[in-house]
């Protein structure tokens, strides 16, 4: 299989993983905005940016180092002891996290049960997160979207459940998300048989220092990269907690809650598809030009859905965020906008530093995440006792652009993806006719054009731009017995 086709096959297949984790997530934030007040919210928030926070500090290199140690283990028939020491080096680290995440808590005057919900909550997802790993760098999807369907099923009913009748019990409601993880992961050991695995005396024989020394060599930046970039991406929230910040905390958070699982319907797929296929192409030595055409692919797609995803925030996000998360949760759309243009950009940054990925310069990521921190922390520190939450948006949103331009840099000798301005042109040209259209339909109908014949307007025309794009057609193209057309850069 070409690695076109592998592409398009396995980011089709990774659709159901992040579907239905997203639909659970929408509907979460929907039954907790209906019964957590904005004040409540914004500490559920605190909570669930602190467990991000240190799952990326614990576990945020995993992925990265078993998609890059795992074809030389699986050519020398010993994967088993790639798998034992990354799961024994990643209980290790949790422990270490855990501490920083109970000191982070109780500064924040979190109650106990809650703490405890969220320590249950963050060490099963990061094991989870591990398992999802060694399946994505088998391509055995198959169990890890049972998986992350039977997961989605039981936070859906159990969150409903808490909705229902403890409205207002946080420790439950995280006890809940906990339990849907547990049971999960419970599913996946069995179906891998890594449990048979996890015994004393395999692991006694197979564990090895130097082995997991090389692995922590490897991992560790990209740990850290992972935690620098989590915190100037999330990590404003944690800060309101610390600088008495309450005003429009918990509809700055619910918003992009629900921007960011709405954007990973599409992004996630195709970040994890890619990833291993261009992990594999370098070191397969495939010449440079035919990576860089895949992340030119990609990042043409992530443009048409993030450009479809503005046009409905400025037409109809009030309304869309109204019907879904209540009038009380509603953010400016400006702000919305600038939310929205801070995910894309560092969506795009995660295609753009590939290039210091595959020739392990992890360290030098590392190194540009830390200064980005840095430079969130200190704006924070500034701007977010005056300008609150409107002040946390737009330092996210220099950060983002602070870290792609540096990555940019360094990275452009190595691999250096490039943009057709016919293309752009054409996005731009696109957009311009569905907000003229819509303009002359306010001026005609007047009161007869509603919020909703806006909307459906809106998604109509969204269709009709994105059916018109050979890319999209041609990820699209397993589903459809047609033969795709070749690859262009129009619309």
């Amino acid at each position: 299989m070409s690695n076109q086709s592998a592409l398009k096959s396995d980011t089709l297949k990774y659709l159901p993983v992040k579907i239905f984790p997203a639909v659970s997530g929408l509907l979460t934030i929907y039954f907790l905005t209906r019964s957590l007040s904005t004040a409540l919210y914004a500490t559920y928030s605190f909570v669930i940016a602190s467990v991000l926070l240190f799952m990326q500090l614990s576990g945020g290199w995993i992925n990265s180092s078993i998609i890059y140690f795992y074809p030389d283990f699986y050519n020398k028939k010993n994967e088993d002891d790639l798998k034992i020491n990354i799961i024994g080096l990643q209980i290790i680290l949790f422990l270490v996290a855990s501490i920083g995440f109970i000191i982070i808590c109780f500064f924040g005057k979190i109650s106990i049960e809650i703490i405890i919900s969220a320590l249950l909550l963050m060490f099963f997802q990061i094991f989870i997160n591990l398992l999802y790993s060694f399946l994505q760098a088998e391509r055995a999807i198959t169990v890890q979207i049972t998986s992350t369907v039977i997961q989605s099923i039981i936070q859906i009913l159990s969150v409903g459940i808490c909705f229902v009748f403890f409205p207002q019990q946080l420790w439950l409601i995280l006890f809940m998300l906990f339990f849907s993880y547990f049971i999960a992961t419970i599913y996946v050991l069995f179906c891998t048989k890594i449990i048979k695995m996890l015994t004393f005396n395999n692991i006694k024989e197979k564990f090895s220092a130097e082995l997991a020394k090389k692995i922590l060599l490897y991992g560790l930046p990209i740990c850290v990269w992972f935690f620098a970039s989590q915190f100037y991406t999330v990590g404003d929230r944690v800060l309101f907690k610390y600088f008495n910040v309450v005003q429009y905390v918990g509809n700055y958070a619910s918003f992009r809650d629900l921007a960011v699982g709405l954007s990973g319907f599409l992004t996630m797929p195709l970040l994890l598809a890619s990833h291993p296929i261009i992990i594999t192409m370098w070191k397969n030595g495939d010449e440079k030009y035919k990576i860089e055409q895949l992340i030119e692919q990609n990042i043409r797609i992530l443009i048409l859905f993030f450009f479809v995803s503005f046009v409905l925030t400025i037409l109809s996000g009030k309304w869309i965020m109204t019907t879904i998360v209540s009038v009380k949760y509603l953010l400016n759309t400006t702000l919305m906008c600038l939310v929205l243009l801070s995910i894309f950009i560092g969506t795009i940054s995660m295609y753009i530093h590939k290039a210091l990925e595959v020739t392990g310069k992890t360290l030098l990521m590392s190194k540009i995440s830390i200064c980005v921190a840095i430079l969130s922390f200190v704006l924070n520190f500034v701007i977010l006792p005056l300008y609150g939450v409107t002040g946390a948006v737009i330092v996210n949103l220099v950060c983002q652009v602070t870290y792609l331009i540096a990555v940019y840099y360094y990275s452009k000798s190595i691999l250096k993806p490039k943009l057709k301005i016919k293309f752009i042109a054409s996005v731009l040209l696109c957009v311009t006719v569905i907000f003229t259209i819509d303009l002359l339909l306010r001026k005609t109908l007047k009161n007869h054009y509603t919020n909703l014949y806006e909307f459906v307007y809106t998604c109509i025309m969204c269709l009709i731009f994105l059916s018109r794009s050979q890319d999209i057609k041609l990820l699209f193209a397993p589903l459809f017995k047609k033969r795709p057309l070749s690859n262009t850069d129009n619309i």
